[in-house]
């Protein structure tokens, strides 16, 4: 007997994109299913749009608009609270998804004692350098199998389970899904990734958009690792860290200007070793958008700062004030 799939959008402001996404989830040939949009507080016509597709459309739509905005965390709780169906799917309003999608990730249930399974993201397109940089980051894993995370445009849970334990909403940035694929494992749960199950990731178009966003996930990646107890930064932003801050001590010794240099090799070494492994590019195109990754990573690395003083450094002093007190 087929399982209900309820496939949950949230959407803010992304009217040009969501009528050739939910055509595609329209098209699924899945039977057993209904869409679920959530509208994030959008101040351009989203609702307007949304209410004119759900007249038209032959698929079973609940649309739920948001009265203040409340992120991407907030917004997929709000979906899982209307979802009627035992496998709850996302996808996002920038993607559009194989008309197999929803069957693709179905089958992984198969599988024993699995409460999440996750598929493949590619690229929709590539029209300028900037998409091409961002070409890649939904990267999963190189083959089909049990998985420690999924993304969050192409990703399934068992409904009950899901229900249990829901989207931390603290923040607005990302990384929430990581999280959620965090506990899950911890608690004996399986995820696993097949790859078949298709969705195609708009990229973004401009600088300024993929700097906001690196910036964002560098402040919600120490959120992120301090939940879960790890290493306060990613360790290429501990070296690049090393390395700028013996730029200030060039003029006392050539040892600072030598040791800077050597450190900013091996960041760019390890930038380039998960462009390598992650990237999704040819060699071509690693050559092309390197120099481009290296000025994105720096937003990467400015968020992760920002993240250590908000959630370390004046948490900490908050919470040692308060002792005192």
């Amino acid at each position: 007997m087929l399982k209900k799939v309820s496939i949950i959008v949230c959407t803010y402001n992304a009217k040009g994109d969501l009528k050739e996404c939910l055509d595609s989830l329209e098209k699924q040939d899945y039977p057993k299913k209904e869409i679920v949009v959530v509208n994030d507080a959008s101040t351009d016509d989203t609702l307007q749009f949304l209410l004119q597709y759900q007249q038209e459309t032959t698929v079973d739509i609940v649309i739920v608009t948001n009265e203040t905005n409340y992120g991407v965390a907030g917004s997929r709780n709000v979906g899982i609270s209307q979802a009627r169906g035992e496998i709850i799917a996302f996808t996002d309003a920038d993607c559009v998804a194989d008309p197999s999608w929803i069957s693709q990730l179905v089958k992984g249930y198969d599988f024993n004692e699995v409460a999440a399974v996750g598929g493949s993201i590619l690229s929709k397109r590539i029209t300028n350098i900037w998409e091409l940089s961002d070409k890649g980051h939904d990267f999963v894993a190189s083959e089909e199998g049990y998985v420690s995370y999924i993304q969050g445009c192409n990703m399934s849970f068992d409904n009950n389970l899901l229900k249990q334990y829901m989207f931390n909403d603290d923040l607005k940035y990302g990384y929430e899904e990581t999280l959620l694929c965090a506990y899950l494992l911890r608690d004996g749960h399986k995820i696993y990734y097949r790859p078949q199950a298709l969705v195609f990731h708009k990229h973004r178009t401009s600088l300024a958009a993929i700097m906001k966003r690196k910036y964002l996930l560098g402040v919600s990646s120490v959120w992120y690792r301090k939940k879960l107890d790890k290493l306060f930064v990613f360790k290429r932003h501990i070296i690049l860290f090393i390395a700028l801050s013996f730029i200030f001590f060039i003029g006392e010794s050539n040892f600072f200007m030598y040791s800077s240099c050597v450190c900013f090799i091996i960041f760019c070494f390890g930038l380039l070793r998960d462009e390598v492994m992650f990237g999704k590019k040819n060699i071509k195109e690693i050559v092309i958008t390197f120099p481009f990754l290296i000025f994105i990573e720096f937003a990467h690395f400015f968020g992760s700062i920002m993240g250590l003083l908000k959630f370390r450094v004046l948490k900490d002093i908050i919470k040692d004030k308060r002792k005192v007190e």
